[in-house]
């Protein structure tokens, strides 16, 4: 008929989608074998490696009875029987299905169409489950490096540092001015050395080892506040903080994160002007977070370079750092699955803005 669907079309249409879909009639919802399939699309046949006159029609038990033999099948046959008598659709998460010929990991969902049928969705996610797996350890390997490397550096700079104290202990009347500026100039380079290895191994160390728990941000930002009391008080910086929300995160490095966008405001301030910071929040599909300072702003060319290791936009006679401490915010971010970024202006501040989902 005109304009009407026909079934040959809609079963091609299913039998070539990227993904697995296939229909399963339940006629006895109290016998577990009883579950037949009624069609597999062409990425379900694959995956099992079978044809479809193995398939269509026959009970899970005949043609697939592993199923029925491990905890993994027997869950997810369980979850088809539950969808067929209660309705809805239940998101299954990663399973993992093997015969004698295949093995993977799936994304699987399981959704009702009417009394004794559902149908199922699968998408093979075996390569992705590798590379992240691959991409985890490779990260855990390079954090381990940057830590031990670091640890070796920290031992022949307490050495030098150590030294330049004793000849400068020792010898001051003899250097002469020109020899003690040399000094410091060494004293100064080691000490900011110390600085950079000290921020490598935060840096390296965050996420490692932590669960997430139930924080209250205005808890955080209050230790932060005594934490930082002393550079608060020495620049006459006020801090205004709205009702901010209990979060699931990890705790020291959400303290970190307010700590570091603080003392970034406290820093990087205008000439004459004191500090003015504002902390704020408000929900939308999760949580957006705003850190607001009337510092020297950033120029628009600069605003994503700025979260990358390392990049200073100042000289460091100007504002001492690493550079480093935008870049724990980003990886932290990171970690909690948000996003960050800055709105700017230069001379006219900046507003750091953050997103935690719920």
């Amino acid at each position: 008929m005109k304009g009407s669907l026909r079934l040959d079309i809609l079963t091609k249409t299913f039998d070539d989608l990227p993904v697995g879909v296939g229909i399963f009639e339940i006629p006895d919802l109290e016998d577990i074998e009883s579950i037949r399939y009624v069609f597999m699309n062409k990425v379900l046949l694959y995956e099992m490696r079978k044809e479809r006159e193995e398939v269509f029609g026959k009970r899970i038990v005949e043609v697939a009875p592993e199923a029925y033999q491990h905890e993994g099948g027997l869950y997810v046959i369980n979850t088809y029987f539950k969808v067929a008598a209660e309705g809805g659709s239940i998101n299954l998460g990663l399973v993992e299905y093997s015969n004698h010929m295949v093995a993977g990991t799936y994304e699987c969902s399981v959704h009702h169409i009417q009394d004794n049928y559902v149908y199922v969705m699968l998408r093979n996610v075996t390569e992705l489950e590798q590379a992240k797996n691959d991409l985890e350890r490779k990260n855990k390997d390079l954090s381990n490096f940057a830590h031990m490397v670091s640890h070796d550096l920290k031992d022949p700079l307490n050495t030098i540092s150590s030294l330049i104290e004793l000849i400068k202990m020792q010898f001051e009347d003899k250097l002469g001015a020109e020899g003690n500026q040399l000094i410091s100039f060494i004293y100064d380079s080691a000490k900011r050395m110390r600085n950079l290895i000290n921020d490598i191994l935060e840096f390296s160390s965050i996420g490692q080892h932590k669960e997430m728990t139930q924080l209250d941000c205005n808890e955080l930002v209050d230790i932060v506040q005594q934490d930082l009391k002393t550079k608060i008080k020495d620049n006459n910086a006020s801090i205004e903080v709205g009702d901010l929300p209990e979060i699931n995160g990890y705790r020291t490095e959400m303290r970190l994160l307010f700590q570091n966008l603080v003392s970034n405001a406290i820093k990087f301030n205008r000439p004459g002007e004191s500090p003015k910071i504002k902390i704020s929040a408000r929900e939308e599909d999760g949580w957006t977070f705003t850190v607001e300072d009337n510092g020297i702003g950033i120029a628009e060319e600069n605003q994503e370079k700025i979260f990358s290791i390392f990049q200073r936009l100042h000289d460091r006679s100007e504002y001492e750092g690493t550079g480093i401490g935008l870049a724990h915010c980003k990886k932290i971010i990171d970690l909690h699955k948000g996003e960050i970024w800055v709105n700017s202006e230069p001379g006219k501040g900046s507003t750091f803005s953050f997103t935690i989902p719920k």
